[in-house]
């Protein structure tokens, strides 16, 4: 293998690229909400493809992705949307990177990202993780909050771990004995070296119904204060997600609800999931980065299951709520818990980790 990667050049940052792990999300108490991944389970299971722990740092593409520079071999994974990459050898023609498994790329690399054809984030791993300075537990970005690593800049660099030619080396031996494991010369030198990947594949995480998503919600404490023909309206109308959303929230568009009924309230903690209804009378959803509290209605409250969907709700996703009771909630959570431990599983057997 030869020296082992020890950075990442960032060339172009794409519409936003962060660096996240799992978040810190036991300090809501102290104001600070979770942040991390806005789907933690599709950043551990890029850091799994690439035979990190699951908590390792990575990077969280937004929209557009960014394009990165190898001056090394590394062994690199992406989950979540639908999003293209061409690897751009140092000499040579360029060719397409597959998504959603494990792919070793040549030294002298530039690895360039499209945008999201389905769905609207990404995660990217490297063997050895991001080793940016960790604060309050975690080496997320928490961009509301202005803490963590720096934001990524065009021609700034990553650092990445020590483990990155250990980690690297097992993947790399679990595809010499994987009989379907394939590999595509690149460059046009002689001798040049190969991309190698796997022909298996994890999921994405899109919905099936996307850009139309369905999200399964609790009555918030304020919804039976609404008319109920306003009620009726919340919960049967297609939500258009609003250019304006990040990741502290969606806010959404659509025709407005009166929220005059509901008087005025005292702030009170909120949640991730956390529906409120603003005065202009278009919810507005809390995403990973929210504020530790709020005095709008609480209209909704959508379930921690729903994070893969709200993930993925770009502008030009459509949004549906639909209210369930607490145990189609324990229902779901368990069938989403069981389908990432399969996939874990999956991907640590193929790869003997």
């Amino acid at each position: 293998m030869g020296k082992a990667l020890e950075k990442i050049t960032v060339i172009k940052t794409g519409l936003l690229t962060s660096v996240q792990d799992q978040g810190r999300p036991d300090l809501l108490h102290l104001a600070l909400s979770r942040a991390g991944a806005m789907d933690a389970m599709q950043m551990a299971l890029a850091n799994r493809l690439v035979g990190n722990p699951p908590d390792s740092a990575g990077l969280e593409f937004t929209g557009v992705g960014p394009t990165l520079y190898f001056d090394q071999p590394a062994c690199i994974a992406w989950t979540g949307g639908v999003m293209s990459a061409r690897l751009i050898p140092d000499e040579g023609s360029e060719c397409a990177v597959p998504s959603h498994r494990p792919v070793m790329i040549p030294a002298r690399s530039t690895l360039r990202f499209g945008s999201c054809t389905a769905g609207f984030r990404c995660w990217f791993a490297v063997s050895g993780g991001l080793d940016v300075e960790q604060l309050l537990g975690s080496r997320s970005q928490h961009l509301a909050a202005d803490i963590g690593p720096p934001r990524i800049t065009a021609n700034s660099s990553l650092s990445v771990g020590r483990q990155a030619a250990s980690a690297f080396q097992a993947v790399a031996q679990a595809l010499d004995r994987d009989p379907q494991s394939f590999e595509q010369k690149v460059g046009a030198k002689k001798g040049t070296a190969m991309m190698r990947s796997t022909r298996w594949f994890l999921p994405t995480s899109v919905p099936f119904s996307w850009p139309l998503i369905e999200l399964c919600a609790l009555p918030g404490r304020h919804l039976e204060l609404l008319p109920q023909a306003d009620r009726q309206h919340l919960l049967t109308q297609a939500w258009k997600v609003s250019p304006r959303s990040n990741r502290q929230g969606l806010g959404l568009e659509g025709t407005p609800i009166n929220p005059s009924a509901l008087g005025n309230l005292l702030s009170e903690p909120i949640r991730e999931g956390t529906v409120q209804l603003p005065p202009a009378g278009f919810p507005f959803i809390l995403l990973a980065e929210h504020q530790s509290t709020g005095g709008y209605p609480r209209v909704l409250e959508v379930i921690g299951a729903m994070s893969p969907e709200l993930a993925q709700a770009g502008p030009s996703a459509r949004i549906v709520f639909k209210l369930v009771d607490i145990d189609a909630v324990d229902l779901l959570r368990q069938e989403r818990r069981f389908a990432y431990q399969t996939l874990v599983s999956t991907v640590e057997s193929k790869l003997a980790l």
